[in-house]
């Protein structure tokens, strides 16, 4: 598979080694730029990319950044296919991503992502 990962905190780094080592194809971003990637975790086969770049031409985008940046990726998501599966790993830290006043009032964070990117996305 053509996989896309935006962030590359502890779950991010585990993907791009886990998927690249099994043979899919991974591009991986995030928000500092693809020199900020150590080589070492991309010795699997990952490849480092611009933010824009990690996003263009996958079967699948993969989100592991702080839960309130997901409005931030959202209008580079809209251009993403809708046959593109989007996969969340975020989760919700008050201390980290400051309040979300709906997550707060007891709304799901999935149902939070989904509505923030205006299409489905699955939970992992």
């Amino acid at each position: 598979m053509r996989i896309g990962i935006l962030g590359f905190g502890h779950i991010g780094k585990t993907l791009v080694r886990t998927l690249s080592a099994a043979g899919h194809e991974v591009k991986v971003a995030n928000s500092r730029g693809p020199e900020t990637i150590p080589s070492d975790v991309l010795s699997s086969g990952g490849r480092a990319v611009n933010v824009e770049e990690a996003v263009k031409d996958v079967e699948a985008l993969i989100l592991s950044i702080p839960l309130n940046r997901i409005p931030n990726v959202a209008p580079m998501i809209a251009s993403v296919p809708s046959d593109t599966v989007i996969i969340d790993t975020s989760n919700y830290y008050p201390a980290r991503d400051n309040k979300i006043d709906a997550i707060e009032a007891g709304k799901v964070e999935s149902v939070w992502v989904s509505e923030q990117l205006s299409r489905p996305i699955a939970k992992a």
